[in-house]
């Protein structure tokens, strides 16, 4: 059961073959999280169109009912629904908002270091000191 060409002390000790490493599973991870976020994104997405598609549907039928009617009670739940209407537009956009920050921090550091800027100073202790009197006098 132990294969003694593993090298492994603690495989040897428990008397078991060790599981192959690689880094295989690291990319698995992180991309289950990359796609996690992003097929988070897209459900809540299609969620939040169909509601408004539906919502823009019961705007028109309800418009006729409360016009028909002349009802207060009707008007009323008219105006909640175009408010709802509303919030769900703002999701949207805050929806969109929030991947685009998921996406940021999610991207490689190398990705995000675009401008770099290095000052450098060539010259003697004494000339530097000189550089920053003349800089804090003015």
């Amino acid at each position: 059961m132990i294969n003694s060409s593993n090298n492994d002390p603690i495989s040897e000790a428990l008397g078991i073959n060790p599981l192959p490493t690689s880094s295989a599973v690291q990319n698995i991870i992180a991309t289950a999280h990359n796609d996690s976020a992003m097929n988070d994104f897209e459900a809540a997405r299609a969620n939040i169109h169909e509601v408004i598609q539906n919502g823009q549907e019961a705007i028109f039928k309800l418009g006729q009912i409360a016009d028909s009617s002349q009802h207060p009670r009707a008007f009323e739940v008219l105006a909640k629904l175009m408010d709802t209407m509303l919030q769900a537009n703002k999701d949207l956009l805050d929806l969109q908002t929030k991947i685009r920050d998921i996406n940021a921090v999610d991207a490689p550091t190398n990705a995000q270091a675009k401008n770099i800027t290095n000052n450098l100073f060539v010259g003697s202790t004494a000339e530097l000191q000189k550089v920053i009197s003349d800089m804090k006098s003015q």
